[in-house]
This record gives C-alpha cells, structure tokens and sequence, in this order.
C-alpha cells in the first residue's frame, strides 16, 4: 500500500504518537520530503526514534526512502489526476461531473446502509434534552458545524456552532452536565478536536462524534459515534463527498429532532423568520 493510501487507512494500527504523525502528514505532506528527521518530530511534538519506527511500519527502511517514495506518489498524482484515481486531466468536464455524481451518490448511500437501527432517534433524543448544544469542528468540519448550530438555533435548540481551537478550549472548560458537544470531524485524528472532547467529557457534557472513522466510537471520551461512509485523498481535502456526508448526518439529525417536536419547531421557525423579515424591511 502506497504512503498517500496509508494517510487514512493505514496498514497497522496506529499508536497515539503515530496518529500525530499520520494527522501532521495529511496536512503538510508536500513538505515532509523538504524535512530532516529532527524538523519532523520537533513539528509533529513526538522523538526522532518514533518517526523513525513509524517510516518502518509504513513499510520503508528509511526515512529517505519514505520521502523519495512519498515525492514521487505527489508528483505522480498531479501529473496524472484530478482530484482522484477516478478522474483524469484530459477527460471532458461533462464526464467528470458524471463520476462525481456518482461518487456522492455511493457515499451517501454508504453511510445511510452503514447506520446502526435506532442511533439517530437516541442522538436526536439527546439533542432534545441538552441545555446548550455546542457543534464544533476545524477547517471545512468547521462550516458544517457552524451551519447546523443555526439550523438547529432557528428552531429553538440553545446551539453554538464554534470553528477554532481557541474558543473550542475555552468552552471545554466552561461546559457542564447537561451540554452536549457535537463533534465533527473527517479523520477523528485531530488533537485540538480530541483535546476539546475530553475536557468537555470530563466535566460531565455528552459528547458525540460525527466521522468517517470507524475506530473513533472507542475513544473513551465519545459517548456516542455517527460513521459516515466518505474517503479523501491528499488531492481531494475539503471534497464536496466529505461536505455532503456531513451534511446529510446533520440534515438526517435535524429532521428527527423536528418530528419530535413538530408544532414547536414550525413556530419557532416561523417566529425567527418574521424577526429577519422585520429586520430586513427597517434596513
């Protein structure tokens, strides 16, 4: 298996300083074959002889050979393809936009087939009776989160929607029982996120954690996990796949809570949207 392969599906099971690393190498793996073995580990906050263990159960003998062979599969996508193995440089745009749509098609029905019988009426439950809801995640997680906290806010859910580290740890350390933590995040990986869920756990809020991994579910912190069936490539970080599963767990989660309160919600909406109007016909 190929290092850009390995970025979300590695060939072992990774160990927590090796999650930093494989994070580190989605983010920045255009400069990693620039790097010394020292500039490595000092960014990725792990030891020299961890990056050196990690290359070996990526299945190469150095760190050289790891950079050689990870320049060369950068190179090679980018001369050869477009966003990802499906999709060529030299094919017509209508063509393109065909596998497109059939790749969120399969995504979509992925991850509704994948869901487990009765977890969106339990999340939708405990949406319900939280007292302040917090959606949080970083980069494009970041513009799902913010968009459901307002979707859910419009029909009267105390929700925020929080995009950066620095208000995500400050609200960890001002949450309370009864808050839940909605989570959304691609990889499941990201230390800021995690950091975030475990602070908030540990001072008694629910947390729930919307990813694409599988392994996510068994974070200690996670008191519950939504898997969405959406793989990106290096090429193809902030896809509008990954968006539209996101999405679509989030639309799927804002449709039970709404029939579960059916004539509440329709009034608040219809409340907030006058209050929009009117603000719209004084400007």
């Amino acid at each position: 298996m190929n290092i850009l392969s390995q970025m979300d599906s590695p060939g072992f099971r990774p160990s927590k300083l090796d999650q930093k690393l494989l994070a580190y190498l989605r983010e920045n793996a255009r400069q990693i074959p620039h790097m010394t073995i020292s500039q490595l580990a000092d960014n990725c906050g792990v030891g020299e002889a961890t990056v050196t263990r990690f290359v070996k159960k990526m299945g190469y003998s150095s760190l050289q050979q790891f950079k050689v062979t990870l320049a060369a599969e950068l190179t090679e996508n980018s001369r050869n393809f477009i966003i990802n193995r499906d999709i060529s440089a030299n094919e017509s745009a209508l063509v393109t936009g065909r596998k497109l749509l059939e790749a969120n098609i399969s995504t979509l029905e992925g991850t509704l087939n994948a869901l487990p019988a009765g977890i969106m009426e339990k999340c939708a439950q405990k949406l319900l009776k939280a007292k302040r809801i917090r959606f949080i995640g970083l980069g494009n997680s970041g513009f799902t989160a913010r968009d459901s906290a307002y979707k859910f806010y419009r029909i009267g859910l105390e929700s925020v929607g929080i995009d950066n580290s620095h208000d995500m740890s400050i609200m960890a350390a001002l949450a309370k029982p009864g808050d839940m933590i909605v989570a959304l995040s691609q990889s499941g990986k990201s230390p800021e996120l995690l950091r975030t869920l475990r602070l908030a756990h540990s001072q008694g809020s629910y947390c729930l954690l919307v990813t694409a991994d599988s392994l996510a579910g068994q974070l200690a912190c996670v008191d519950e996990c939504i898997v969405y069936d959406a793989k990106e490539s290096l090429l193809e970080t902030g896809s509008i796949t990954v968006k539209l599963a996101q999405f679509f767990i989030m639309d799927l989660l804002y449709t039970q809570v709404v029939k579960e309160m059916p004539g509440q919600a329709l009034e608040n909406k219809r409340r907030t949207a006058e209050a929009v109007r009117m603000l719209n016909e004084e400007e």
